[in-house]
């Protein structure tokens, strides 16, 4: 039966991480376990290792003996993950995610809190393998699944997985046939995820309620000009809460934070990406900037990382702020002056 929370992650590291290999369900025959899906990007001797988790009704919820046993879970099946990427890929980028559409921050007893077993999670690997694991979380997982969409939306050919393609096809009605209506899919019997459940909520015509828009309290102070005019503008919601964009010509320059970390993305699309970005790329020597391609076939990129600190860091949020201003102005004034 088809997984749709592994393909989607499937696809995602295909089409936007430029995985030229996946699979699903790998066994792994010395821990006699599975890994959920892995992705090979052999042009850039990249392996990501992927666990999914897609519980929506409880969040990230894992049980044992009628007890909540997250940590112990994920801690063990990365465990498991690690010992098997550097026997099999050690020649390889590892890359190690949790991906996970509801994961609950609870402000009850922190047996209960889902984020801090995250955290935990995080520290329990950090501290026995020095490997950062990268969880891919509520609104981060929404983003994620509007790349695809923008990908299938800007994808003429038919896409071979049935996820891409029912999305290709969504995004073809949507432009071309007006007045549809949407289609609403149910949660199944074993509260798996369903595509259009997260990825489009449907609303019945007859009683089409506007819901109340809620703005992200991080960006706020940004937003309202408290750190400089550049990145200043309209309130960001919620649901987009991981990044915010300033364009100068044929260049993008976002910032992004996610639960745990923050850095600057530089994004190049069109024919001529590659030459552009390695134009703009000699503006920031190495010396003096730390920088990474993340490229995906549609797109070039390049990230600066600027703090091991994110979200979850809410006493740091101010530095983080004024980090990410300060590097995200000092990146476009070098492009404004260069005039690339």
């Amino acid at each position: 039966m088809l997984n749709v929370g592994e393909q989607l992650v499937s696809s995602y590291l295909r089409y936007i991480r430029g995985c030229t290999f996946t699979q699903t369900n790998l066994y792994t025959v010395e821990s006699q376990g599975e890994i959920n899906v892995v992705g090979l990007n052999i042009v850039k001797q990249k392996v990501y290792v992927c666990e999914v988790a897609i519980h929506l009704t409880t969040g990230l919820q894992y049980v044992r003996n009628n007890r909540i046993n997250n940590i112990q879970k994920l801690t063990d099946k990365f465990s498991r993950d690690i010992e098997y990427a550097k026997k099999y890929f050690n020649e390889y980028d590892q890359h190690f995610m949790l991906w996970s559409p509801i994961v609950k921050d609870s402000k009850g007893k922190p047996e209960n809190n889902q984020m801090r077993h995250l955290t935990e999670i995080q520290e329990n690997i950090k501290n026995k393998y020095n490997i950062d694991i990268e969880c891919i979380v509520n609104e981060n997982f929404q983003k994620c699944l509007e790349e695809l969409r923008n990908y299938a939306k800007s994808e003429t050919k038919a896409l071979q997985c049935p996820l891409m393609r029912l999305m290709q096809i969504e995004e073809y009605l949507a432009k071309h046939v007006p007045n549809r209506y949407p289609i609403q899919a149910p949660v199944n019997s074993h509260d798996e995820l369903t595509f259009h459940n997260v990825a489009r909520t449907a609303i019945d015509s007859q009683t089409e309620k506007k819901p109340e828009i809620k703005y992200s309290e991080f960006w706020a102070p940004i937003r309202n000009g408290e750190f400089g005019k550049l990145f200043a503008g309209k309130p960001v919601p919620i649901r987009y809460e991981g990044w915010i964009g300033k364009r100068i010509r044929k260049v993008k320059i976002n910032l992004f934070i996610n639960q745990h970390k923050c850095y600057i993305l530089l994004l190049f699309i069109g024919e001529d990406r590659i030459e552009r970005r390695d134009q703009v790329i000699q503006l920031y020597p190495e010396a003096d900037y730390s920088w990474e391609y993340s490229d995906s076939p549609k797109e070039a990129k390049v990230i600066f990382p600027v703090l091991d600190k994110g979200k979850n860091d809410r006493d740091d949020w101010d530095e983080i702020r004024e980090k990410l201003v300060t590097m995200g102005t000092d990146i476009y004034n070098k492009i404004d002056e260069s005039g690339l």
